[in-house]
């Protein structure tokens, strides 16, 4: 299967094609890669090429790929111990599994997101995997899948509409308000959601958040088509998301103490 990357370090790349061929001399395999080389790259990116490898070669054994880099290394015990992160990272992340029906815990195949992964590339694989924990569940539940789809311009558009949801509904306002204008209103001097034990401009920190991330991240959205060309910016506008509705979590929790009964 070919692979082909723009450079091993950061920002690698790769693209698959046929299986079982090899691309040219150099895109080299992660075994005839130096092994200072091996050692200085971040384990996620080791971990992507340690994959391309495993599907160029047919792999399906992690142990005998270990065994395979032991004699391609010598005793390079650092090198070694990069790979077997490199091959760690990838099962708890997915990229590889243990193989059913087989007895030997070594025993591997490349899951679909792994192929995934080697087929997107790094940046995308690193975007993903930001999301794949820590999110708050009501943004991993409406946005993550959309961006796993790669639908990047919808998981913001989602992940920033359940926060104007929420803001609504805490705020006991109508649907006549929306936008900016509700976030204005909902966090300004008299707001419901604004916390009136807060030094001024504590207060106006938030008002200001709500409103600046909606106007960036929600409105161009609703009004135009948004090419997110880089993925990073659509997983962290998503996290951004998710950050604000933890402070509603909060403010709904202050909310419910001050209301009498």
């Amino acid at each position: 299967m070919t692979r082909m990357h723009t450079q091993h370090g950061r920002g690698a790349r790769f693209r698959l094609s046929q299986p079982g061929v090899l691309s040219s001399c150099h895109t080299c395999l992660v075994l005839t890669l130096p092994a200072e080389q091996i050692i200085e790259m971040p384990v996620d990116e080791l971990a992507l090429s340690v994959v391309a490898d495993l599907i160029a070669t047919n792999a399906w054994n992690d142990y005998n790929y270990v065994l395979e880099s032991q004699q391609a290394l010598g005793r390079d015990d650092a090198a070694l111990k990069a790979i077997a992160e490199a091959l760690g990272w990838a099962r708890a992340h997915v990229m590889i599994a243990r193989t059913p029906g087989q007895s030997s815990d070594s025993a591997i195949f490349v899951t679909r997101w792994g192929h995934a992964a080697v087929e997107e590339g790094l940046r995308k694989t690193r975007a993903a995997v930001r999301l794949s924990s820590g999110l708050h569940p009501e943004i991993e539940r409406r946005a993550r899948p959309q961006f796993l789809l790669g639908e990047s311009e919808q998981a913001v558009f989602v992940a920033m509409k359940s926060v104007e949801v929420r803001v609504r509904k805490l705020a006991s306002l109508t649907d006549l308000d929306f936008g900016v204008d509700l976030m204005n209103k909902a966090f300004g001097p008299t707001g419901v959601l604004t916390d009136a034990t807060a030094v001024r401009g504590e207060q106006e920190g938030t008002r200001s958040l709500f409103v600046g991330a909606y106007a960036v991240l929600r409105n161009p959205s609703g009004h135009r088509d948004i090419d997110y060309d880089d993925v990073a910016e659509a997983a962290e506008a998503v996290t951004a998301a998710s950050l604000l509705m933890r402070i509603l979590d909060r403010i709904e929790l202050r909310i419910g103490r001050s209301e009498p009964g």
